[in-house]
């Protein structure tokens, strides 16, 4: 009996971790095949809406089907979505290479302000998507509401944080395992951390 629980655990593991690579394949393969600007953000919402239905506990989906309706349901207002990140995080980028090259103290201002909006931005990053695939919310408020629970939630903001840093750890550690957990693993990560938050302000 105790054979057959260490049995069923290791086979358990190694599902687990060939469903994320499985995951990680089909980022990959469907965001080339949107062009990469405009198949990252499908790719992007049906990778979360798999890990999310994963943490409700249903693992036995056929991942494949699951990602390909999501992605073609979800393509245009996640492009919104991805194009806004997109547009933002350019503009953010120049803006302070602009102002941080002077050295006049209203620059240097405007600097230190980017730097902020900055912050803001990777807090929307981590949380949108979360967000997108746990709640039906009107567009413009998935930016809102991720940077309001951002702020509201700084353990939780913080524990995304320290998590996505030890996943880059990871990765860069063991480089050869980035083709097969590059994208899935902030995705598994980010959801659950997510989706305990989401549980509490529910409550």
């Amino acid at each position: 009996m105790r054979e057959n629980g260490v049995m069923a655990m290791i086979y358990g593991g190694c599902e687990a971790v060939m469903k994320i690579a499985l995951l990680n394949g089909l980022w990959l393969l469907f965001t080339v095949g949107g062009g990469i600007v405009f198949g990252w953000a499908p790719s992007t919402a049906a990778m979360f809406a798999i890990v999310r239905k994963w943490l409700l506990g249903y693992t036995d989906l056929p991942i494949l089907t699951i990602f390909y309706q999501t992605y073609k349901k979800e393509f245009i207002k996640t492009n919104g979505l991805g194009l806004i990140l997109a547009a933002a995080g350019y503009i953010l980028i120049v803006n302070y290479q602009f102002f941080h090259a002077r050295a006049d103290l209203f620059s240097i201002m405007i600097s230190y302000v980017t730097l902020l909006a900055g912050l803001a931005y990777l807090v929307i990053v981590v949380y949108i998507f979360p967000l997108y695939v746990h709640f039906q919310l009107p567009f413009v408020r998935y930016f809102s509401q991720a940077v309001l629970i951002g702020l509201l939630r700084p353990l939780t903001t913080a524990g995304m944080a320290a998590a996505g840093a030890v996943v880059v750890y990871v990765l860069l550690t063991l480089p050869g395992l980035i083709p097969f957990y590059g994208v899935s693993l902030f995705a598994l990560v980010f959801m659950f951390i997510a989706h305990r938050c989401f549980l509490r302000l529910e409550v």
